[in-house]
């Protein structure tokens, strides 16, 4: 029994060690509290102590970042040091704290009031505890007698215990709302200025990172509050702090009709305002948020040819006034953070802008940030997401859209002709349409020469491995007006058929898309799956055989649907000498449940295996 005893202890003390290596750290606690004041003033306190268990910690830990905006907020480092297994405690030198810009201010320094706190941690190794607190007290608030703040309490780390006390002043109005956190209620005390809102979390569990998950603020605990009545009061903020910054001057004005001239009706005008935004101005990323929300001049933005979010929008919106187009700014959260919840105002639930154009009931949106998006379509990450439209003052709550399976095609056509020692020639052509003709505008664009031809021999690889590319042929990628891609080879594969005496084995020479195999490989998930988009894999092939063989066995026609999509393969034979493959893949949903995922996993692995299947042709007497 004594060794039984030992033994399960053994596993039990291996088990946890396990459990604390493996992800890097343990945060022993992470404790935060924020004062609110009715003039929108805030102070939040942050107090934290972390035990570095691997390498990985250490990386992750080793230099601790707090982010900050310098026009309306300021730090004030509590206490920072590292405290050694044998209990010793590094305080760090004065050279190891620094504010520092973040990496794009070296490319537009007056874009950005964003500023990082560092403090580079000393003698962090495996055993040690790094703890540190700071304060930031927003002095100037972004919404003049507003605040607002949410409070996370789960990590990718595992977090032994986590409190979040909230200060509200008694005579305001506010709302909170919990996410993730059923059957747990706050502590609520009420004195003679603040009421006092305290959470106290123990052993909360860390969040496992799986491919394509919603992002971290989607599925982590947390708590909102927010003072902000209504979203009509964050469009009527968000109106004047753009207003006089959309305002068109004369060298937009000029700008603007010499692009526009010549042009038969308003459609074309807008889609070469468009154009010219999206090609001449230079987006320099920042997120939405803390870095400042008001945008600069459209005159500003123009002269100096690049902007953020912000500014792509507001140059836009000011060039389409000049032609008598109403367009509006557009708040909204990309699918890198957590959709808009209606139920809590704020201007933090945001991480982009884009414009809008209002068409009797409906909204034409519009993004510039990205060079290789037409006209009337969004990028992945704006499609499918509640958003704020600033009509004016008054606040319009709208969807963008999620376009269709048919509006995404990665296309494939194929002529070939196989010789008899198995050798295969022909020409071929790769089809883009929608995200997929931006993701290959982005790699021809930004290509050399030699690169780009790397690229089309890596297409033509697809095919079959070996084969040698001839010539090739690009269309206009250039032409944001020319939606669809194409990519035209002709070349050779010398050994293409498996040969034998008496028959030889082949294959369709089209593309088998092995790269959706790995994104389900998987057995299970935890989480959604956000693919992001609808799409359609196509491929039609024509397959002339040597004159001296005969098909002898073709793969029987297939066909595939579930609740997330559709397929069929299928091989006719059309002639004694000539056999035709089509295939045809359709996911029919952006976003699919954890339930569904092997539905999803079905799909994919389907769709390659009917692709990879073989013909059999046997060589005539």
């Amino acid at each position: 029994m004594k060794k039984v005893l030992i033994l399960f202890l053994l596993l039990f003390f291996f088990a946890n060690s396990y459990g604390e290596t493996s992800k890097g750290a343990i945060i022993l606690y992470d404790h935060s509290s924020v004062t609110f004041y009715s003039s929108g003033r805030k102070i939040w306190k942050e107090e934290k102590a972390i035990k570095i268990t691997d390498y990985k910690g250490i990386k992750e830990f080793g230099e601790i970042v707090i982010p900050f905006s310098s026009e309306h907020q300021r730090v004030k480092i509590l206490y920072a040091y590292t405290q050694l297994p044998n209990g010793k405690k590094v305080w760090p030198s004065k050279k190891a704290f620094n504010i520092v810009y973040p990496p794009f201010r070296s490319e537009a320094p007056i874009y950005s009031d964003l500023k990082y706190q560092t403090i580079s941690m000393p003698a962090v190794s495996k055993g040690a505890i790094i703890k540190y607190a700071f304060q930031i007290e927003t002095i100037k608030p972004f919404m003049k007698g507003e605040f607002w703040a949410e409070n996370y309490f789960q990590d990718e780390y595992p977090i032994k215990e986590a409190t979040f006390i909230a200060r509200i002043p008694v005579k305001r109005k506010f709302k909170l709302k919990q996410y993730n956190m059923e059957n747990i209620k706050p502590k609520i005390t009420k004195g003679r200025r603040f009421i006092r809102y305290e959470w106290r979390l123990k052993n909360i569990p860390p969040i496992d990172r799986e491919p394509s998950m919603p992002p971290l603020d989607e599925v982590t605990k947390k708590v909102v509050i927010s003072s902000v009545k209504s979203w009509d009061k964050v469009a009527s903020w968000y109106f004047n702090l753009s207003e006089k910054a959309l305002k068109p001057d004369k060298n937009i004005e000029k700008i603007t009709l010499q692009i526009t001239n010549g042009m038969k009706n308003e459609e074309e005008k807008i889609k070469a305002i468009y154009n010219f935004v999206t090609q001449n101005i230079r987006y320099v990323g920042m997120e939405f948020g803390i870095n400042g929300y008001k945008p600069h001049k459209a005159s500003e933005i123009l002269r100096n040819r690049y902007g953020d979010c912000k500014d792509h929008a507001t140059l836009l919106i000011a060039m389409l006034k000049v032609i008598g187009v109403k367009a509006y700014p557009v708040l909204i959260p990309t699918k890198s953070i957590a959709n808009l919840d209606t139920d809590i105002p704020k201007p933090t639930s945001f991480n982009h802008e884009i414009a809008a154009i209002e068409r009797g009931n409906k909204y034409i949106f519009l993004d510039t940030t990205d060079d290789v998006v037409p006209f009337g379509e969004l990028p992945p990450g704006d499609q499918g997401r509640k958003v704020l439209i600033v009509k004016n003052k008054k606040a319009i709550i709208a969807e963008t859209p999620v376009f269709p399976p048919n509006s995404n095609i990665e296309g494939f056509n194929g002529e070939f002709t196989i010789n008899e020692n198995g050798s295969l020639e022909g020409t071929l052509q790769f089809i883009y349409k929608g995200v997929y003709a931006e993701f290959e505008r982005h790699k021809l664009r930004r290509s050399t020469i030699e690169s780009r031809r790397r690229h089309i021999e890596e297409l033509a690889s697809k095919i079959s491995p070996g084969f040698d590319v001839d010539s090739f042929e690009l269309s206009n990628f250039n032409d944001l007006n020319i939606k669809t891609v194409k990519v035209t080879i002709s070349g050779n594969d010398r050994v293409f058929g498996t040969k034998t005496e008496h028959m030889m084995l082949i294959h369709a020479p089209a593309p088998d898309y092995s790269r959706i195999v790995n994104l389900v490989a998987s057995r299970s998930r935890k989480y959604p799956y956000i693919v992001g988009y609808k799409m359609m894999k196509e491929s039609f092939v024509l397959l002339k055989l040597p004159k001296d063989y005969k098909v002898y066995f073709i793969p029987e026609p297939f066909y595939y649907r579930n609740s997330v999509g559709s397929l069929k393969a299928e091989w006719i034979k059309l002639n004694g000498s000539t056999l035709k493959f089509h295939s045809k893949m359709v996911l029919r949903k952006e976003k699919i449940p954890a339930n569904k995922y092997q539905e999803l996993r079905d799909l994919f692995n389907l769709t390659v295996k009917s692709i990879r299947n073989q013909v059999i042709v046997l060589k005539r007497r």
